[in-house]
């Protein structure tokens, strides 16, 4: 996590948070990876999920579903994991 900005989140075991990303309010399963330039808002994130650099979630809803993830009434965007 060095270079990131963690505020009120849960990572899980062997979670990779780069530089310059930030996570709020967020939980992240085992084995998350965040690339660079990410930003994440109220979100869960299932393990082994990769984040691409530059990937903005939780901020507009809309663009959330877009991608296929889920939003709940409160606001909370799920991101799982895809199956192979």
């Amino acid at each position: 996590t060095s270079g990131s900005t963690l505020q009120r989140s849960i990572l899980g075991p062997l979670c990779k948070v780069n530089s310059y990303s930030i996570v709020e309010d967020s939980i992240l399963f085992e084995k998350v990876t965040v690339g660079r330039h990410v930003k994440i808002r109220k979100a869960i994130i299932d393990k082994n999920v990769v984040i691409p650099d530059g990937t903005v979630i939780g901020y507009n809803h809309d663009e959330d579903r877009e991608r296929g993830y889920t939003v709940t009434e409160t606001g909370i965007v799920v991101v799982p994991r895809k199956d192979n």
